[in-house]
């Protein structure tokens, strides 16, 4: 018997020790990933981040970073240019089956703020974000859900200043790696919905080809029922326009292919109305609210109660060209011909890459 008890104690101290053991060593792995992340945020090309903590489930073979905030090194502006909340990384299991190992990326409250500030601009242009993905997941990306999120744009020197932004974004894209679907030359599926400035509701749906150094896509974009006075510090900024009324939609399918783009954007207004000379004392601006609202009422669909145009994209990706003439003449096309459509043209959404996706 006490050779039975001496056992089981030796027994009983080895498990002991060895869930210190792993407590040490996951308490380590902890403090050394956390380094590792923030030392890998440092080093971004133009930009600077960090982490507030890590947590790590090995239980689920994943990962979850907190608070993650990525700021511009130099100039003044005041945002952060990547905020989120959590991200969480693992493993995709359901991948294991068609032989391939890769991750899900789960992130809540993603936050971009792209922003200006005189000469200054945060763009993220600067960075090869490719890198810091690949040191923070060595695992390829299969599979991003995303929600809460929020897309911002700031002009801190522009007065009124500026602040537009899309919110509550929920979204996501599957096949990333292109693990089930091999057949497909834009297998990965984007989805992604949320509400801007305004009450106006956006959807995004597509398909891309992420694998290429300049990733291949067909997208359909459509931004409904946004309300125009919420946009007059932008259009007083930029066009020193007041607007008292009116809502406007815009709609854009558009195929990258071989970094060559093509397609279009249709802009569609209503009920539009500038001039409140209750509200307005300055009779300059009275004077030039007065020719815009000239032109405008000249060139509105008066049965629509619309002024809308189409607008041609196209070019290289680094340097697209939109087609002067075409606006115009789809100004004059919607006032006096026939009045644009809400809703995406179905006869310019086929992509020669992937059939077009149903759109409206």
């Amino acid at each position: 018997m006490k050779y039975m008890s001496f056992r089981y104690a030796i027994i009983g101290g080895g498990v002991l020790l060895l869930l210190i053991l792993l407590l040490t060593a996951r308490l380590y792995l902890n403090i050394w990933l956390l380094d590792y992340v923030n030392d890998t945020l440092a080093n971004i090309k133009g930009y600077q981040g960090s982490v507030e903590d890590i947590n790590i489930d090995l239980y689920r073979s994943a990962y979850r970073i907190h608070n993650l905030k990525i700021f511009k090194k130099t100039g003044n502006i005041p945002t952060p240019f990547i905020a989120i909340l959590d991200a969480d990384l693992s493993i995709q299991w359901s991948a294991l089956f068609h032989g391939r190992i890769v991750s899900d990326v789960n992130l809540t409250k993603p936050v971009i703020n792209f922003a200006v500030a005189g000469s200054d601009k945060q763009t993220g242009v600067e960075a090869d974000w490719t890198n810091t993905i690949k040191a923070l997941t060595p695992i390829d990306i299969n599979h991003v859900t995303f929600r809460q999120g929020k897309l911002t744009y700031q002009d801190f020197s522009s007065n009124p200043r500026v602040n537009i932004y899309i919110h509550n974004m929920e979204g996501e894209v599957r096949n990333l790696r292109n693990v089930v679907d091999k057949s497909h030359p834009l297998p990965s599926e984007l989805r992604l919905s949320g509400d801007s400035i305004g009450n106006g509701k956006l959807q995004v749906q597509g398909r891309l080809n992420i694998l290429k150094p300049v990733p291949d896509m067909d997208l359909d974009i459509k931004l409904e029922n946004v309300s125009l006075p919420a946009l007059n510090d932008y259009s007083e900024a930029y066009a020193a326009i007041d607007i008292r009324k009116g809502d406007l939609s815009v709609y854009s399918q558009f195929i990258i292919k071989n970094n060559n783009v093509s397609g279009y954007i249709k802009p569609i207004a209503s009920h539009i109305a500038l001039i409140d000379l209750n509200k307005s004392s300055n009779p300059i601006k009275v004077a030039w609210e007065s020719v815009v609202s000239v032109i405008i009422e000249i060139f509105t669909n008066h049965p629509k109660d619309q002024f809308a145009t189409k607008i041609k994209l196209e070019g290289r990706l680094d340097n697209i060209s939109t087609d002067t003439w075409s606006a115009i003449s789809g100004i004059v096309r919607n006032a006096f011909i026939s009045a644009f459509k809400k809703g995406f043209d179905k006869d310019d959404s086929a992509s020669s890459a992937e059939p077009a996706h149903s759109g409206n």
